[in-house]
């Protein structure tokens, strides 16, 4: 059994994950939220967290992976709630790299990995995975301004999900999944990957690794993770790990 600390209502999942991390929690501990004060997306975006309706997790991973592969860690996880997500709904969830879950189009859930400080010792290092899932949430627990953007299992289902649960599986699953990263590498995950890819082939805004402003069509992730994006002048661009977008034009 691993340790699990559950919390009513707390500022965000993930610093305190991060705590009990430094003081060597051992990996598969995990915080649990009814409530976030402040949940975070990537890019200090806000997680609207509806009191007791959603998922609101962070877990605590120790993989057996070379400080390179630790980037990947974000794919590996939103790989492991979509297949628990697919279980349970007997639908087909999608990806959007590099973090998020959609169902219909719309997103229903999403990651923010951090890890330690790379400098640190390799029996010190952790990734923390915050993991946000729109569970039993309708439509009206949304703000006004996200509603056609965002979905959750009782929108998709119209059936009301243990969110307790959700959690266990969802552990279960990241851990399993990060077992085989370690033992079989990557590739055969990010193909599982590339099969969601809610990208791909999908003409998009985003920043590339030069910093610049680019509009193509996504090529999907490469061997390492790093989604590419083709111009309208044929060139590609490995696309900054920031903001990705559909074109509206």
């Amino acid at each position: 059994m691993y340790p699990t600390q559950y919390f009513h209502s707390i500022d965000s999942t993930n610093i305190k994950a991060k705590e009990i991390a430094e003081r060597g929690a051992m990996s598969g501990s995990a915080i649990v939220a009814k409530y976030q004060t402040s949940g975070r997306g990537r890019l200090g975006k806000e997680w609207h967290s509806a009191e007791g309706k959603g998922l609101y997790c962070s877990i605590i991973v120790r993989p057996d992976l070379v400080l390179e592969d630790y980037p990947k860690i974000t794919l590996v996880a939103g790989l492991s709630v979509a297949l628990v997500l697919d279980r349970i709904t007997g639908g087909s969830s999608q990806l959007k790299w590099p973090n998020d879950i959609y169902f219909s189009g719309k997103k229903l859930a999403g990651i923010l990995t951090e890890s330690s400080t790379m400098t640190c010792g390799l029996d010190e290092r952790y990734a923390v995975v915050g993991i946000g899932v729109n569970v039993n949430n309708a439509l009206d627990d949304f703000p006004l301004e996200i509603r056609s953007l965002v979905t959750s299992i009782l929108i998709e289902t119209t059936t009301e999900l243990a969110v307790e649960d959700l959690f266990q599986d969802i552990r279960a699953e990241l851990l399993k999944q990060l077992r085989k990263f370690s033992v079989g590498g990557f590739g055969p995950l990010l193909a599982q990957w590339r099969k969601k890819d809610f990208l791909f082939g999908r003409k998009m805004e985003c920043v590339s690794a030069e910093g610049k402003k680019v509009q193509g069509v996504a090529l999907g992730p490469d061997n390492q993770g790093q989604l590419h994006v083709k111009d309208r002048d044929g060139k590609i661009h490995a696309v900054l790990s920031g903001d990705v977008r559909l074109a509206t034009s």
